[in-house]
């Protein structure tokens, strides 16, 4: 766990989404992409092909979710549709944990709560009504900022500036908690407080010491 916040004068916390609020479940994702692989298929695991260009297009909405399908398709059988591929893509974010909806939920009576995270039209047409206790995800937070909308991702600076000029935000008053160091580290340059989120941290542990 790697921690940069002191907590004074706190009033804005930003969270990531995956392995931060939800978690990511990869081998169940891995599992149903090779269901819809040929048998004599040299790809074993989908996630090798990140280094193709369309991934991260698809991030930043560069694409559609038809050409990212498009892009991809060659790997997997002639037959695999593409509400086919989506279903497996979908298996890679897990359920919202009730446990922090309710953390969410005490926190926004004290802080002004945002979502940034790198995602794609595909995951959120997934994961955006499947939160316990809620009709939207968007009533959890003062807004939702995904890459794909704004054609910028973490760790780009300018998505994280984005965030604090567009709801004048200052860094010092603003935790950002997120799972990969690279993201957090391009947030504290820029003065925000930060939250190395790792395994062995409980968010609603965490936050209830604030």
């Amino acid at each position: 766990m790697r921690i940069k916040s002191n907590h004074n004068g706190l009033k804005n916390i930003i969270f990531d989404l995956g392995n931060v609020l939800v978690p990511l479940q990869k081998e169940r994702a891995r599992i149903e992409f090779r269901k819809l692989m040929p048998e004599d298929s040299d790809i074993k695991d989908v996630f090798s092909l990140v280094s193709l260009d369309c991934f991260p297009q698809y991030e930043i909405g560069q694409i559609s979710s038809s050409e990212f399908f498009n892009c991809l398709k060659p790997y997997f059988r002639s037959d695999t549709t593409q509400e086919d591929f989506f279903h497996a893509w979908g298996q890679i974010i897990g359920d919202f944990p009730p446990e922090h909806v309710e953390m969410l939920k005490e926190l926004r009576k004290r802080y002004n709560l945002y979502l940034l995270s790198n995602t794609n039209e595909g995951h959120v047409k997934d994961f955006e009504k499947k939160v316990p206790g809620v009709n939207h995800i968007g009533d959890l937070f003062e807004k939702i900022y995904y890459s794909h909308i704004e054609g910028l991702r973490k760790p780009q600076p300018e998505i994280y500036k984005l965030v604090l000029e567009q709801n004048k935000l200052a860094p010092p008053e603003t935790l950002f908690a997120d799972d990969l160091a690279e993201n957090i580290e391009a947030a504290s340059k820029l003065g925000i407080q930060t939250l190395h989120v790792t395994p062995d941290v409980e968010l609603p542990k965490w936050f209830s010491g604030l």
